[in-house]
C-alpha cells in the first residue's frame, strides 16, 4: 500500500480547554445514576459496501476469538466493542439499494402507501434525544442511510472544512439577517399551504384524507426544523481550535477522499464534546471511485464484485483495512475525550459500525457486518445467531436494545421481534 499520509498525532486535539463544552449533568436535576439514560449520543459509521465476509466474521464465538483478517487493527480495542453474526433485514430482497436500508429495515418500493414506515433510526432519535442541541442530528460523509419521517431520503456533507464551518465558524450580522429573512419566506410559504391544505380537507374522501394528514406531518416536520433554525440564529457556536481542519508540525491534513476520513472522525469528536448534535451517521461512500493506494488497480465498486478471485479479493481488503485502521484510530480518541460529566466519551456515546449490505459482490442483505461500541453496553463478545431457513435475527432487534440504552422508550422498531438486553445490558 501507498505510504498513507500520518494522521496519528495531533498533539493539541484533546488538549484540555480545546473546547467550550456545556454544562455538566447535576444529579440533583436528573435524579440516581440508576435512572438515567446509560448513553445519551448515538453515531452510525456505514461503509456502504459493508465488509467482505470472508474477513469480517470470526469462525469463533465468546471473548476468545481469533481477531478475523480484516479487523486485526481493532485488536488493541477487542474489549470495547461486539462483533455480530447472522443479523438481518428479513424484509429487504437484497439489490443495489439494501445498503440505504440499514438503518430502517425497509426498502422504498414496499412503503409507497406508507412511506413513514422508511424513518430511520437516526432520525427517530434526532426527534428523541436530538432536540436540545443545535443540530438534532449531522449526517456525514456519504448519503443514503437517513430517512426523514416523510420517507425522504436526507443529503448528507461529505467536505470537512464545510462541516467545520457550519459547527464552529459563526456568521456575521448580515447573513444573520439573511438567514432570518429566508426564514420567514419559508414560514409564510408554509402557511399558505398549510390553510390550503385544510380547506381542502372537508371536501375528500376518508382515504384521501389519511394521506393529506400524511402530507400535514411532512408540513409540521419542516416548521419544526424552520423553528429550531431560528431559534439557534444568535446563539454562539463552541470556540474550537481549527488545527483539526489545518493540521500541524506532525500532520499534513489532505481533504482528498479518501484522506479525509481520519479528519471527519475528529470533526465527530469535537461535535459530541461540545454538543453541537447527539446524533451523527458517517456514511463511507462507495462507488467506483480509484483508491490511490499501492496495489489498487480498479474502482471500488468492481472489487466488491470479485467473485472469490484472490487478485480482487486482494486489492479490496487493501481498502477495507484502510477503513478498519481508522475506526481503531477513532476508538484511540473517543476513548480518551471527556463528555460534560467528565467520563470517556466513548462510554456516553453508542457507536455502531455496519452496512445494511451483508455480501457487496451477490448484493445481499443477510448477515450483515455489524460491530457495537461504547454507550455502556457490555462488549468484548462475538455473537453468531441461529438461522431460520433464510432468516437470521432481526437486526431491528438491537436497535431496540440501542433505543432504551439511550433513554427512549420503546420496546419496538421497524421488523423487531425482541431486543438483545440478555446479552449485552
Amino acid at each position: 500500500m501507498k505510504a498513507l499520509p500520518n494522521f496519528s498525532s495531533r498533539r493539541a486535539f484533546l488538549r484540555a480547554g480545546s473546547v467550550c463544552l456545556a454544562l455538566p449533568a447535576f444529579e440533583s436535576l436528573y435524579g440516581a445514576d440508576e435512572s438515567r439514560p446509560k448513553a445519551k449520543r448515538f453515531l452510525c459509521v456505514a461503509p456502504t459496501y459493508g465488509m467482505n465476509p470472508g474477513g469480517f466474521f470470526p469462525q469463533q464465538t465468546g471473548a476468545d476469538y481469533v481477531m478475523p483478517r480484516l479487523l486485526k487493527p481493532l485488536e488493541r480495542h477487542r474489549k470495547d466493542f461486539t462483533i455480530f453474526s447472522n443479523l438481518d433485514h428479513p424484509e429487504v430482497g437484497g439489490g443495489h439499494g439494501c445498503s440505504n436500508t440499514l438503518l430502517n429495515g425497509m426498502e422504498l418500493k414496499d412503503t409507497k402507501d406508507q412511506p413513514q414506515r422508511l424513518h430511520s433510526l437516526d432520525q427517530f432519535l434526532a426527534e428523541k434525544i436530538g432536540q436540545h442541541t443545535r443540530f438534532p442530528s449531522l449526517r456525514l460523509g456519504s448519503g443514503g442511510v437517513s430517512w426523514s419521517r416523510s420517507g425522504v431520503i436526507l443529503p448528507s456533507e461529505g467536505n470537512p472544512s464545510r462541516v467545520f464551518a457550519r459547527m464552529f465558524l459563526n456568521e456575521n450580522s448580515k447573513t444573520k439577517a439573511r438567514s432570518r429573512e429566508l426564514l420567514r419566506e419559508d414560514a409564510s410559504i408554509l402557511d399558505v399551504v398549510r390553510k390550503d391544505a385544510h380547506r381542502l380537507n372537508a371536501r375528500l374522501a376518508k382515504n384521501d384524507q389519511d394521506k393529506l394528514d400524511e402530507y400535514l406531518t411532512s408540513v409540521r416536520e419542516v416548521e419544526r426544523k424552520l423553528q429550531r433554525r431560528n431559534e439557534w440564529i444568535d446563539v454562539p457556536k463552541p470556540k474550537v481550535s481549527d488545527e483539526v481542519i489545518q493540521g500541524n508540525d506532525d500532520v499534513v491534513v489532505d481533504l482528498n477522499y479518501p484522506y479525509n476520513t481520519p479528519i471527519m472522525y475528529d470533526l465527530i469528536i469535537l461535535a459530541l464534546q461540545t454538543n453541537t448534535t447527539n446524533v451523527i451517521t458517517f456514511g463511507h461512500p462507495g462507488g467506483n471511485r480509484l483508491f490511490p493506494f499501492d496495489g489498487i488497480e480498479l474502482g471500488y465498486h468492481s472489487l466488491t464484485h470479485h467473485g472469490k478471485r484472490p487478485d480482487l479479493l486482494k486489492q479490496l481488503a487493501i481498502i477495507e483495512l484502510y477503513y478498519a485502521q481508522q475506526f481503531a484510530r477513532f476508538l484511540d480518541r473517543i476513548k480518551v475525550a471527556q463528555d460534560e460529566g467528565g467520563r470517556p466519551l466513548l462510554d456516553s456515546t453508542v457507536v455502531m459500525f455496519g452496512s445494511g449490505m451483508g455480501n457487496a459482490s451477490s448484493h445481499s442483505s443477510r448477515n450483515l457486518p455489524i460491530m457495537i461500541a461504547g454507550g455502556g453496553f457490555k462488549t468484548g463478545q462475538h455473537y453468531r445467531f441461529e438461522r431460520h431457513g433464510r432468516d437470521g435475527r432481526p437486526l431491528c432487534d438491537l436497535y431496540v436494545s440501542m433505543l432504551q440504552q439511550l433513554g427512549v422508550e420503546s420496546d419496538h422498531f421497524s421488523t423487531s421481534k425482541g431486543n438483545l438486553n440478555e446479552l449485552l445490558t
